[in-house]
């Protein structure tokens, strides 16, 4: 106990930290208090069928991977992260704030496409950001540092959800998402002051199926489809969650805060344990173990008779989510070092991108056979992506070969 809090306590001297970690804890905040309704609200605010619902996410996905990529190119090339990530935070603002005066569908998805989109790559960069500031204070350390910010989000999203409930109940949708918008302006307060550090030029980007030199080699296509399938499946499950839960089980929308509550709350301990145990399993080995969990999370979620059901199911998913947040941004960058903000983006897109894809299958899916047949196509396709990356990692990574004067050093 003593050394997991002499290792948890010595973050506080990493340059940055204490900053970095309130934005962190507002921007997982805002995000908790708007995603988990926006069905909600194009359901029974802007009366959406469930493909006009998917087209609106599969619009709004795809907007945030274009322009994160874009943006993530620019910082890599040499531009510093802190405008970047102040600029996707006030378009998130201006966004949700832009909601609240329309129900109209074509304006919602210019709203959405345009200014959330361009709010989505304020994740990435926050964390690319705050990498720039962790490394002055030695690998483990920065490691150790980047896992537990990540735990930010999942306090935030232990008590968001639940927030957002009592918000809606109270003001409505428009208080909610004036809600969002003030914390997503708060999240660049406490790193007006970091000083912006420049990111080390790279060279032009190597080809998606390859790695850099520093790295094992994987194919990174493969990997990368992988974590595709998974971003669909968790969008797809995320999306019939509080529907089925309000329409199918007959629950209020506070049993939906509840539940996500819950599971973010299972998140920490998992998270923290990566955080005080970082290096001694491997990426590969949990990251294929979580994907095989989370067929069974979505089994259980479709055959739950009960909201009891569904609360255990979220131990399940509280270990994947962990596992394929925390340690996934970590795999990410061991495949391409040195590319921090591409690493990062591109971790950030698969998810996205499985987005981009969930939205109009789900809404599909959905309208025809319900949303609870969407866990079962859920789980098809999570056992897709354990069967994928299975493959690709039996095979032993390859490290790149040690030059003449450091094979003569290890002799």
């Amino acid at each position: 106990m003593s050394l997991s809090f002499k290792a948890l306590s010595s973050l506080r001297h990493v340059p940055g930290f204490p900053q970095f970690t309130i934005s962190a804890l507002l921007l997982g905040t805002a995000a908790s208090f708007a995603v988990p309704y926006m069905p909600l609200f194009a359901r029974n605010e802007a009366g959406m069928s469930p493909l006009l619902l998917g087209i609106f996410m599969t619009l709004m996905s795809l907007s945030g991977v274009l322009i994160s990529t874009v943006l993530a190119r620019w910082s890599d090339r040499g531009a510093r992260n802190k405008p970047v990530m102040l600029a996707a935070i006030v378009s998130a603002a201006l966004g949700y704030v832009l909601l609240c005066t329309t129900r109209s569908y074509v304006p919602l998805v210019l709203i959405a496409s345009v200014f959330l989109g361009t709010g989505a790559a304020a994740f990435p960069q926050l964390f690319a950001f705050a990498k720039t500031h962790f490394a002055l204070a030695g690998e483990d350390l920065a490691d150790r540092s980047m896992i537990t910010l990540r735990s930010m989000f999942s306090v935030a999203w232990m008590l968001g959800p639940a927030a957002a409930a009592v918000i809606l109940e109270v003001a409505g949708f428009t208080g909610l998402f004036l809600s969002a918008a003030a914390c997503y302006l708060l999240v660049g307060l406490p790193l007006l002051w970091a000083r912006s550090r420049p990111v080390a030029r790279t060279s032009t980007p190597a080809p998606v199926t390859s790695t850099d030199d520093a790295g094992p080699k994987r194919p990174l296509t493969l990997v990368a489809l992988s974590f595709v399938l998974f971003g669909m499946s968790n969008t797809m499950g995320f999306i019939a969650l509080p529907l089925h839960v309000t329409g199918a089980m007959g629950e209020p929308s506070s049993t939906v805060g509840w539940l996500i509550g819950l599971c973010a709350f299972l998140e920490i301990p998992f998270i923290l344990s990566f955080a005080l145990f970082s290096g001694r399993f491997s990426n590969e080995r949990l990251i294929t173990l979580s994907l095989g969990l989370f067929v069974a999370y979505f089994v259980m979620m479709a055959a739950a008779p009960a909201v009891w059901m569904l609360a255990v199911a979220q131990l399940i998913r509280a270990a994947v989510i962990a596992v394929m947040t925390t340690l996934g941004m970590a795999y990410f960058q061991e495949l391409m070092p040195n590319r921090t903000s591409t690493a990062l983006t591109l971790y950030a897109n698969t998810n996205s991108i499985g987005a981009v894809l969930a939205g109009v299958v789900s809404g599909a899916f959905a309208q025809a056979f319900g949303y609870q047949a969407v866990f079962v196509l859920c789980a098809a396709m999570t056992g897709a992506a354990f069967v994928l990356l299975y493959v690709v990692t039996r095979r032993p990574a390859q490290q790149p070969a040690l030059a003449p004067s450091q094979a003569s050093a290890a002799d």
